[in-house]
């Protein structure tokens, strides 16, 4: 199956858009045990906000700009292409369910999104050859989405995780 073939792309965002409204909508009606909200600090707010903006850089105009210099390539073309779709999608899930349902489905999102960005980044690499620095800004934007996935798990996930029982006794 390759992520960078139309089929696998709509395939994936039907897939994620229905996990990720199943998601929302259980948590929204308390079913699913996850806060609502994202429980961050002022400081990890900050990193957020700062985090947010570099993902804009190297996640979007990044490959939008590689998009039109290997616009010519059509394998290139597919992939910057399927890529970017699968951004717009996720940023369209990310504000409307985040209103309709609850905020704290952005990480769900998030975390399905930059795995499948993953997979697509690595496929698009080995596709063709692309000339320094462009297959540099590349891996620059693999590497990028691997540290968000690692951002994601290991402060975004803990900030939705419900609190332990254990943690909320009184030992008085």
């Amino acid at each position: 199956m390759n992520p960078n073939h139309w089929l696998t792309v709509w395939l994936f965002i039907a897939i994620a858009t229905c996990l990720s409204g199943g998601v929302g909508w259980l948590v929204k009606h308390q079913i699913l045990k996850l806060k609502p909200i994202m429980a961050f600090s002022e400081t990890q707010w900050q990193f957020m906000r700062i985090w947010v903006k570099v993902a804009l850089v190297i996640g979007v105009i990044l490959p939008t700009v590689m998009l039109v210099v290997f616009w010519e390539r059509s394998l290139s073309r597919q992939f910057f292409s399927c890529y970017l779709l699968a951004v717009v999608v996720q940023l369209t899930s990310e504000i409307s369910f985040s209103r309709w349902l609850c905020p704290s489905v952005v990480v769900t999102i998030g975390t399905v999104y930059t795995g499948f960005r993953i997979w697509q980044l690595w496929s698009g690499i080995n596709l063709v050859s692309y000339p320094q620095p462009w297959l540099g800004f590349l891996w620059l934007v693999l590497l990028f989405w691997v540290a968000n996935l690692i951002m994601l798990l290991t402060m975004a996930f803990p900030s939705i995780m419900p609190e332990s029982k254990k943690n909320l006794v009184n030992p008085s």
